[in-house]
């Protein structure tokens, strides 16, 4: 059913029944006293008019009693308590109304002749009787009976010795009474007497609310009888036409009183003035005994003056003494009968509150026996209530009596309310109901005077309860179905769809026309946006479900912003877009959070901002404000100079499924669900998100978290030993303004001395000028593309001064793979795709730096450096790899050094290794099967203490900040980056290993050209394999040997085609079987051999697979395009293998 709308409706006001009863009295006193004013006016006027004078006075008398009779009639007809003496009265006026309407006719028959004794005179005396009895019938409150007596016996007296003195004896002396008319004669002054006193015997007893009505029944009947006095007194004296006196106004008055008497409302507002009221009425009994002691003062010393003075002196100060009395009284009842009044209500609507409760309440005393039990208590236990008060509690609770007799002893004790218990209720019928009971004190004053003890049956309670989590339970079974149907369905439609992209993969490697190539593109590119819809859906649903939970650890944000430009670098790569990443000076080295968390949402926006951006720049910045308690606010900021967004698209841009408009999902497609996963995710974490925007300008979008400062702060790079890059100088040469400002706080974090210029000249003229002055630059750093020129072409200006010649240069380039053969041309053999993590740019710095003087460069041709069989070795190396590949370079490079080589697979193999023999130095994989190089390390320092120390170092894929820290704290001693760089390696060792006495020195590692700039012939491959391939890390292999004798490079090359099918293999059974902790170690380790081999963006897309696992994320994009880009890798390989072949043939078919 609907619930109908109210309205509200004016209704007009009724008349309260004491407004309408006032308006009655009102109205009939108005008409009452103006007929008895206009008669007596008349009456006075025309004193002559005896006849005319007597039918007007008998007839206003008749119609005042009349309206009298009526009234009162009426009011016997309402059903009251005062019905029965309103209908005596009503019988009394109509007596008296009967006499005035038999006299009335006596005047108009007779000529105002009338008979004396008559009927008139038995219905004039017969009407005391009802009314004396009516007056006894009206409700009072009662009185001792004593002073009761007294008090009538005082005023009838009072009222006797007046009318003794004034009438009563002038008529008995007038009467004969052995005649009727005698006798009727004195009835009337008797009768008045009986009247009068009752009057005024019962009017100080009267109850509050009718106090006002009985003041004008009580006050008519007195006029009535006093105007009876006067009229037999006037009879007496032989006076006629008495009716037609003055006289008629006060039989007029009296009636009319009277009549209004019952008109008056019970409990008038005028009783608000109340004290007047009750004093007037204490003091009107007393007037007769005060006129009549003052009537006999006239009497008795009228003769003698000082008598009379001091006599009504004394009467007076008695009177006045008397009124006090009388007022203090009267305000004292008032008092107690308003304060009585109020607590009896209280009592009652407490009373009512008590009865009419559905909460069980029980009252019991301070010794624990029950005063009183409600009706909700009977129903609720199941006991009557005569049954149960006046006993103990103990029955409440019989399975704890103690406990309840200790919370009633501490509600007594302590006067505060407890804290309610429940029990488990059986009542006489056998059936049980659940209650729960609470106790509050009665306080009084200070003092606990009683308990209220509270139950109520908590039943439905119970049974809500059970409902609700029975919905929960069956809500979480909801969901956890639905994660496993998402879960099943993801993976059942993934597998099919990353065979539909690996086949279109390998279809566009074969021959293909146009419109073939065209149509499995569309078929790559559909499949593609279908895996991110089914990973978007499938992140989402997580999030919606409540199971991503936050994983907090201590990580570097500037690491985290080179994995984010690292991971983008591949997207960016073949548009016109710059990406920068900048973290603030004022963000704190390491932070405590979320940083998988954090990484993801910034992947979401700044993947948003490369798409959304044509051309132009995007910039990753985090910037911080310290809050209290070791806490920082970070904000991140994502800006580009894409389309745009509108500001009425701003609003649901974070909402499920949303983006700017249909035209954006069809151009550039995405599921609009990237930003609804960031707003949970920040949510989560306590931040908030947002963005700004102008169409045509460009977005910020950004999101702001609040974490705490990690607990230990994370070494910089070169700290672990000597730094060789301290005090070095160094030229920045082209790139944005923002680069070269952010290259430079680089350098200048590692003691470097970096100098900025932004173009090829300036660079040339500072270059001349450094040689020239003797202060030359130990390093070049050089934006390939730039303003204007060609970097490579400011290279070669420089190498034609002989004291530039053998200057080390780094390339940075934002831009496409630059050509192998022609950086050699230009004598460049290292370069850094930006941007470039930290790590990475460390590590090429310090392989182009070596101790020496100025000028001396990582070129200089190798000393002769010993053999194996014309000196001993330098040492034994443990090498800890599960790699092949980077087993066999590791021994390669660590040969060509002098050491002797042992190698295992897994921390287990090192343990034992290092526990049966000695060696100089561990190289130890920090990734690895059946334990972990961090365990490893661990156990084999516990297995040392007190011993000879072994140095490990630590073989890291990217060498991030917390990784570095990891390493440390878990007992290493330094660590290296992989692909493992020669120059670096050969720093490493020579700082921890010390030759023997005898042995000869670590030979120094040489940094060959490559083929072509040792003016061998290459065969031509065209670009595709030197854009797949970083040629530079082949030709850094191959002037190392393998253990048999034969090149490193080719063995390496050879392995890594034999085992990355198989680690292929692997990382597709791990994805499918939705093995996340399986597929970042298969990806980590495919990572470190395509490194290695300088295959690139095989390397990076397995950090993007390896990261999105440690998030929790399948990332099935990434996983498709790895497969192509390994296929296009060992093509490359193979082309290198078959050029490296053609080579060696050709040197043994040439002459010695």
């Amino acid at each position: 059913m609907s619930a109908q709308p109210q309205t509200l409706t004016a209704t007009p006001t009724t008349p309260t029944p004491e407004r309408a009863s006032w308006s009655a009295a009102r109205w009939a006193g108005t008409v009452g006293v103006t007929l008895t004013v206009l008669v007596t006016v008349y009456l006075l006027t025309h004193p002559h008019s005896s006849d005319a004078n007597q039918q007007l006075g008998d007839l206003a008398i008749l119609s005042a009693a009349v309206f009298a009779t009526a009234s009162c009639a009426r009011a016997a007809n309402r059903r009251s308590l005062t019905s029965r003496a309103w209908l005596l009265l009503a019988l009394s006026m109509g007596l008296w109304t009967l006499g005035q309407t038999i006299y009335t006719y006596y005047g108009l028959t007779r000529n105002h002749v009338y008979p004396f004794p008559s009927l008139a005179d038995a219905a004039f005396l017969s009407y005391s009787v009802p009314a004396i009895a009516a007056l006894f019938a009206f409700p009072r409150p009662r009185a001792r009976r004593l002073r009761v007596v007294l008090d009538a016996l005082v005023i009838t007296l009072a009222i006797v010795f007046l009318s003794s003195g004034t009438v009563l004896k002038e008529v008995g002396a007038a009467s004969d009474l052995s005649t009727v008319a005698g006798w009727t004669g004195m009835a009337y002054p008797i009768l008045d007497i009986g009247i009068a006193a009752t009057v005024l015997s019962l009017g100080m007893r009267q109850q509050p609310g009718q106090r006002l009505s009985w003041l004008c029944l009580g006050a008519g009947l007195l006029l009535l009888t006093v105007s009876d006095s006067i009229y037999v007194r006037l009879l007496v004296e032989g006076q006629t036409a008495i009716t037609g006196s003055p006289l008629t106004s006060g039989w007029m008055l009296a009636l009319l009183l009277i009549g209004m008497a019952p008109l008056v409302p019970a409990r008038s507002r005028l009783e608000g003035a109340g004290r007047r009221h009750r004093l007037v009425l204490e003091l009107i009994p007393y007037l007769p005994v005060l006129t009549a002691v003052a009537f006999s003062g006239t009497r008795v010393v009228h003769r003698d003056a000082l008598l009379l003075v001091s006599g009504g002196v004394l009467l007076i100060l008695l009177t006045v003494r008397q009124v006090l009395v009388i007022y203090e009284n009267v305000s004292l009842t008032g008092n107690l009968e308003a304060e009585i009044t109020a607590r009896t209500a209280d009592l009652s609507t407490l009373g009512s509150i008590v009865t009419s409760s559905r909460e069980a309440i029980v009252g019991v005393s301070t010794d624990n026996t029950i005063l009183s039990w409600n009706p909700a208590a009977e129903q609720l236990y199941g006991h009557r209530a005569a049954d149960v008060v006046g006993h103990s509690t103990e029955f409440l609770a019989p399975e704890g009596v103690a406990e309840i007799e200790r919370l009633l002893t501490a509600a007594v004790t302590g006067g505060r309310e407890l804290g309610g218990y429940e029990i488990e209720w059986t009542r006489p019928d056998g059936s049980t109901v659940p209650v729960a009971m609470s106790i509050s004190p009665i306080v009084h004053g200070e003092v606990v005077t009683g308990i209220s003890v509270f139950g109520h049956d908590v039943s439905e309670q119970k049974r809500a309860a059970a409902a609700l989590e029975q919905a929960r339970e069956e809500a979480l079974e909801s969901s956890r179905l639905k994660s496993e149907f998402l879960a099943t369905m993801s993976h059942e439609i993934r597998t099919p769809m990353n065979g539909v992209i690996g086949l279109t993969g390998l279809l566009l490697d074969t021959e293909l026309d146009t419109v073939q190539r065209q149509y499995v593109e569309g078929v790559r590119g559909a499949g593609e946006a279908l895996l991110s819809v089914i990973n978007d859906i499938l992140d989402f649903s997580k999030l919606e479900a409540g199971k991503v939970v936050l994983e907090p650890v201590d990580f570097d944000p500037r690491g985290l912003l080179q994995d984010i430009g690292a991971l983008l670098s591949p997207v960016v790569q073949g548009k016109p877009v710059e990406l920068l990443t900048c973290c603030d000076d004022a963000v704190p080295e390491v932070l405590h959070g979320d940083a998988g968390r954090i990484r993801q949402i910034l992947l979401n926006l700044a993947a948003n901002a490369v798409k959304f951006t044509p051309q132009g720049q995007v910039t990753v910045q985090v910037t911080s404000v310290p809050e209290p308690d070791d806490r920082v606010r970070l904000r991140f900021e994502v800006r580009d100079t894409g389309i745009g967004i509108a500001e009425v698209d701003r609003d649901r841009l974070f909402q499920s499924f949303s983006q700017a408009d249909a035209s954006t999902t069809r151009r550039f497609g995405g599921t609009g669900l990237g930003l609804a996963i960031s707003r949970r995710l920040v949510e989560a974490m306590g931040g908030s998100i947002g963005l700004e925007s102008k169409p045509g300008v460009g977005s910020t979008f950004w999101f702001a978290v609040t974490l705490p400062v990690g607990s230990h702060t994370a070494p910089a790079l070169g700290s672990a030993g000597e730094n060789p890059l301290a005090g070095l100088r160094v030229l920045v040469i082209g790139g944005t303004e923002t680069n070269r400002a952010q290259l430079a706080s680089q350098l200048l974090s590692w003691r470097m001395q970096p100098e900025l210029v932004a173009d090829g000249a300036s660079a040339l003229d500072r270059l001349h000028a450094a040689a020239a002055g003797g202060a030359q630059f130990h390093l070049v750093v050089l934006e390939l593309n730039l303003p204007g020129t060609d970097g490579l072409q400011i290279l070669r200006c420089a190498a034609a001064d002989p004291a530039l010649a053998d200057l080390p240069v780094l390339i940075l380039t934002s831009g496409p793979r630059p050509d192998p053969r022609v950086l050699a041309d230009a004598g460049v053999s290292h370069w850094l795709h930006r941007p470039a993590s930290s790590s990475e740019l460390y590590d090429r710095l310090t392989g182009l730096t070596r101790p020496g003087p100025v000028g001396s460069t990582a070129r200089e041709s190798e000393p002769e450096r010993p053999s194996a069989a014309g000196s001993d070795p330098a040492g034994r190396i443990l090498v800890v790899e599960d790699n092949s590949v980077n087993q066999l370079v590791a021994e390669g490079v660590i040969t060509r050094l002098g050491f002797e080589v042992d190698h295992v697979a897994n921390g287990m193999e090192a343990v034992e290794a290092v526990g049966s023999r000695e060696y100089s130095a561990v190289l130890m994989d920090c990734h690895m099967p059946v334990m972990d190089g961090f365990t490893a390390t661990r156990e084999i320092r516990r297995r040392e203490q007190g011993g000879e120390r072994t140095p490990i170092i630590a073989m890291t894929a990217g060498a991030l900040t917390e990784d570095r820290q990891r390493c440390l704290d878990a007992g290493m001693d330094d660590y290296i980056s992989k692909p493992i760089d020669v120059i670096a390696l050969h720093a490493v060792l020579t700082h921890w290993v010390r030759p023997e006495p005898g042995q000869p020195p670590l030979a120094e590692p040489t940094a060959t050209g490559s083929p072509a700039a040792d003016g061998e012939p290459e065969a031509a491959s065209g670009h595709r394999d030197e854009a797949v391939l970083d040629l530079s890390r082949l030709v850094d292999l191959e002037d190392l040997q393998a253990p048999d004798g034969s090149s490193l490079a080719t063995a390496i090359v050879q392995s890594f085609l034999a085992n990355s099918p198989r680690q292929l293999r692997e990382l597709s059974q791990v994805a499918g079987a939705g093995d996340l902790e399986g597929l970042r170690r298969a990806a980590h380790a495919l990572r470190g051999s395509a490194a290695t081999l300088g295959a690139d963006r095989v390397a990076a897309l397995c950090r993007q697979v390896e990261l999105s696992a440690a998030d929790g994320v399948l990332s099935e994009q990434a996983l498709v395009a790895l497969q192509t880009e390994l296929e296009h890798a060992h093509q490359a390989l193979s082309a290198y293998l078959d050029r490296t072949d053609q080579l060696v043939a050709s040197s043994r078919q040439t002459p010695a």
